[in-house]
């Protein structure tokens, strides 16, 4: 209903107020019910701001499609817009950069392109990502990494769980890089303009030395934890742009992939609703993996982040249940539930034709595991084959994309279908 209000009256006010290309509206309704109208128009020439707002508000209420109470009115002539250096809307995603940014996309669809799609990039970037901490976030992108380099991947870990770090000392990173994601960030968002960063790619990473191995693994931890360190977090914003126009994470994933050209990037995410998950999640991912433990208060977090994650439309996102310490048909019936849940959740806000969900679907379960819980540095050999098949999805998907980047016949449609949301079996 409210979307229909919305499409209604961005139509209706666009044939009013715009009659040219120059000529632009959008149109928001906030999370509490405002009405949010940014309009650039030459039908305001020669009128007051007060008379703008009032021929506005009368217009609208003569439609009788809204009741909406007004909130932020901006009503420009185009030479105002101008002078202002107001322009419109960005629609391809570049600027969603907080947690109300989202949440405004989500409760706004008429606002964002039919067709939403982020090219393939190189490398490819997985989020792991938890709304609760203390589920097994960490512990399972160390058991992956190791899993996937083992294999003959090239993987960089970045830990981006800055307020409570932890991927080097997971990994018994030895030695340390001189420097961490933090530091590398920092500078690049308060360097005076003309001098060149000092921070390197290379000087914030560490090798994990695995015997054996094929592949090789890598991790960016967050840094030293010192009170420079506290106030380097403290001050930094993960919406910062770079004086050449670029956002933090597009830096750092041009620089690692010219530096190292790995097969595939594994994030750390931070916990619940905060800049660094946003980064993490919106400007870092191409695909997400979201862990949760099956309980009401996980289900009521990732139901919230959902709605805003997928008003994006084009992020793969898995779910992993752990630590699961009901293995039992009982405790798997809990499981399902949720996990119907969740994919109900999916196919509702993508619309993906209500598709049914699958009876025959496993979900993908990590029981409680006490090597896992005494343990100080991972891998756990014991426990790795519980991470297989987490590893598996994603080296699937790794290789998949490998093959259809050939195919000269793999279409920007069939891209989109691919890259739709969906339950990891």
């Amino acid at each position: 209903m409210q979307q229909t209000i919305q499409s209604s009256l961005k139509e209706l006010i666009t044939a009013q107020y715009v009659n040219n290309p120059q000529e632009w509206l959008e149109v928001n309704i906030s999370t509490s019910g405002l009405l949010n109208l940014t309009i650039v128009s030459n039908r305001f020439v020669g009128l007051s701001i007060p008379q703008r707002k009032e021929q506005v508000l009368n217009f609208i209420k003569q439609s009788q499609i809204s009741h909406l109470s007004p909130g932020f009115l901006g009503l420009y002539t185009l030479q105002e817009a101008e002078s202002l250096d107001i322009s419109r809307p960005l629609t391809n995603g570049a600027n969603v950069y907080t947690w109300q940014d989202l949440a405004l996309l989500a409760a706004n669809p008429q606002n964002q392109p039919q067709a939403l799609v982020r090219e393939p990039r190189e490398p490819r970037t997985v989020t792991f990502y938890s709304f609760k901490g203390g589920v097994g976030r960490t512990t399972a992108l160390t058991h992956v990494a190791w899993i996937l380099a083992m294999r003959g991947r090239k993987v960089v870990a970045v830990d981006l769980d800055l307020e409570a770090p932890g991927l080097s000392a997971a990994f018994n990173l030895n030695p340390k890089p001189s420097y961490g994601i933090v530091d590398y960030f920092y500078e690049r968002s308060y360097l005076p303009e003309g001098l060149a960063p000092s921070i390197s790619v290379s000087q914030i990473l560490g090798e994990v030395k695995i015997t054996n191995a094929t592949g090789r693994l890598f991790v960016v931890p967050a840094g030293d934890l010192n009170l420079d360190y506290l106030s380097k977090v403290d001050d930094l914003r993960a919406a910062t742009i770079t004086e050449t126009g670029e956002n933090l994470w597009y830096v750092f994933h041009r620089e690692i992939q010219e530096q190292l050209k790995p097969d595939i990037i594994l994030v750390d995410s931070q916990s619940g609703i905060n800049q660094w998950g946003t980064l993490s999640l919106f400007q870092a991912a191409d695909d997400v993996i979201i862990f949760l433990f099956p309980n009401e208060q996980n289900q009521q977090g990732i139901d919230l982040v959902l709605q805003p994650l997928q008003a994006l439309k084009n992020i793969p996102i898995n779910f992993v249940f752990t630590p699961v310490s009901d293995v039992t048909e009982t405790g798997i019936s809990k499981v399902r539930k949720i996990l119907k849940s969740l994919h109900d959740k999916i196919t509702i806000t993508t619309n993906q034709n209500n598709e049914e969900f699958d009876e025959a679907i496993e979900a993908l379960v990590v029981p409680y595991l006490q090597p896992i819980a005494l343990a100080d540095i991972y891998p756990v050999p014991a426990v790795v084959d519980y991470y297989t098949k987490i590893a598996n999805l994603i080296d699937e998907e790794t290789e998949r994309r490998k093959i259809n980047h050939k195919d000269t016949k793999y279409t920007k449609k069939e891209a989109r279908e691919d890259k739709s949301p969906k339950i990891v079996t």
